[in-house]
């Protein structure tokens, strides 16, 4: 069971997907912060398709939960970049494989170019964790 409080308050529209409007972190928690991930393999190259870029971000973004002994129910907040709107039902059906039914603040931005022009995605994260 978690210890974040979830704020989805019942006047206001409901979440319209996979995410909380607020979540609470309380007192006595350690936090991670996840740069934006990206989808360079080890040897640099990057993938075409969308559906890989996203396995790609996800399995990073699941490793460096792991180095800070965390998993995916620490994550409270998931900042997701795409490149082209069409690609948000590929990215969500991802997205979702990692999340299961956790719940955590989101925010999704559709952006017109990344850093290196092959880049689909780019997926920020904070975690928190009770000390």
């Amino acid at each position: 069971m978690s210890a974040f409080i979830f704020h989805n308050p019942a006047d206001i529209l409901e979440p319209q997907g996979p995410y909380s409007h607020g979540l609470e972190i309380p007192a006595g928690y350690r936090l991670l912060l996840i740069s934006g991930q990206t989808a360079g393999r080890p040897d640099g190259s990057v993938p075409e398709s969308i559906e890989e870029q996203s396995l790609i971000v996800w399995n990073r973004i699941m490793s460096i939960l792991r180095s800070a002994r965390m998993d995916m129910v620490d994550v409270v907040k998931v900042s997701s970049f795409l490149r082209h709107r069409d690609h948000a039902p590929a990215y969500a059906k991802v997205r979702a494989q990692f999340l299961g039914q956790h719940r955590p603040a989101a925010l999704g931005l559709v952006v017109s170019e990344m850093f290196r022009a092959q880049y689909l995605i780019e997926v920020e994260v904070m975690a928190a964790q009770s000390v």
